[in-house]
């Protein structure tokens, strides 16, 4: 838009000037409002940790995505993102449930690099830290995306009817997750990992912030997008479901305890 502007004004300075005052407002709309924040917090409200965790636990599952491959390439070191609280979380539960299988979910989204798989990096995290159940993890290494981490996952995991398995992905994620596992007929319990909001809606500008209230809408509009063509595709059960869950199914009733 503001190219555009700028572009008219040499044939239609009025247009163009408009267009750059459009343009104007709307990033500091965008950049003051908590509105990329709001987004997230909704997202991230959807599910909580469960407030008992449960006395036995079958298998424990966590996704992909934590990880960057590429910069692992290039620096030779193992190179974490913001979403390594999901390792944390796993590794966590791994050791309080020392009879669960467990699972990491992660092959490689990359056009360019499709033989660099994620599921790699976290084999050598993991043997960094001093796992000591790292020969007990089934590394899922095909997975481009969070449907083919329920699908594939799933054929190598072969959970059963009645087992009580733990979801971990990050909070603003699970919601779509969710909805996968659902489609898949897999029930999990959802743990949600590394929130990036307090859970609470703002209404106060952010000043002195405006960059981050962008990649702040950013990350929200791509999940956002994510649910949408997930669920409208016939990939996903659910369609930003409140909490307590609601099926998509023709019962409407259907919830994950």
């Amino acid at each position: 838009m503001v190219v555009t502007g700028f572009v008219l004004r040499f044939w239609r300075r009025q247009w163009g000037n408009k267009i750059l005052l459009t343009a104007s407002v709307l990033f500091l709309i965008i950049g003051l409002l908590p509105i990329g924040y709001n987004m997230l917090a909704y997202l991230e409200t959807r599910y909580e940790r469960p407030q008992t965790m449960p006395s036995k636990v079958d298998g424990i599952i966590v996704l992909g995505g934590t990880f960057n491959s590429t910069l692992r390439d290039q620096t030779g070191k193992v190179a974490a993102n913001g979403n390594i609280n999901r390792m944390i979380d796993f590794v966590d539960l791994a050791t309080q449930y020392p009879r669960a299988k467990l699972v990491f979910t992660g092959g490689s989204g990359s056009l360019i690099q499709p033989d660099r798989k994620e599921a790699d990096d976290a084999k050598e995290f993991l043997e960094m830290m001093g796992f000591k159940r790292i020969n007990d993890v089934i590394f899922e290494r095909k997975s481009r995306n969070t449907y083919e981490n329920a699908k594939y996952s799933k054929e190598l995991a072969k959970p059963k009817a009645g087992e009580t398995w733990i979801l971990v992905t990050s909070a603003f994620h699970m919601p779509r997750s969710m909805g996968i596992f659902k489609q898949q007929e897999w029930e999990v319990i959802p743990y949600p990992s590394g929130p990036r909001t307090y859970g609470k809606y703002r209404l106060k500008p952010n000043v002195f912030g405006l960059l981050g209230s962008f990649i702040t809408l950013d990350m929200a509009l791509r999940e956002f997008i994510g649910i949408s063509v997930y669920y409208f595709s016939g990939k996903s059960a659910f369609l930003l479901p409140p909490s307590p869950l609601e099926s998509r199914d023709s019962n409407n009733n259907s919830s994950i305890n």
